[in-house]
């Protein structure tokens, strides 16, 4: 059975990939390098920050990744859609 680590690891892993080509590759490695030193809030804190800061449109996949990533931290996911859902691009 997967520990609780590796299902955050996934989730966030998932996320980035779906954000790459939306993340410059600073951003991209900024996020990764909290991931991979298991500082998997501060990596959520930080994605979510660039999004904000720089308007980054995203898709539903992406929003529902980073809830999901959110909620494996025990993290409130009505407060992550509340500052992301707002640059879920518009889709028709």
């Amino acid at each position: 059975m997967m520990n609780d680590y590796q299902k955050i690891e996934n989730a966030l892993g998932s996320l980035l990939a779906v954000l790459a080509d939306s993340f410059t590759e600073s951003e991209f490695n900024e996020v990764k390098e909290f991931i991979d030193a298991g500082e998997y809030g501060i990596a959520l804190e930080t994605l979510i920050d660039i999004i904000e800061e720089e308007s980054k449109t995203i898709s539903k996949e992406a929003l529902l990744l980073a809830k999901k990533a959110g909620e494996c931290m025990d993290m409130d996911s009505n407060t992550i859609e509340k500052r992301v859902s707002r640059y879920v691009k518009k889709t028709g």
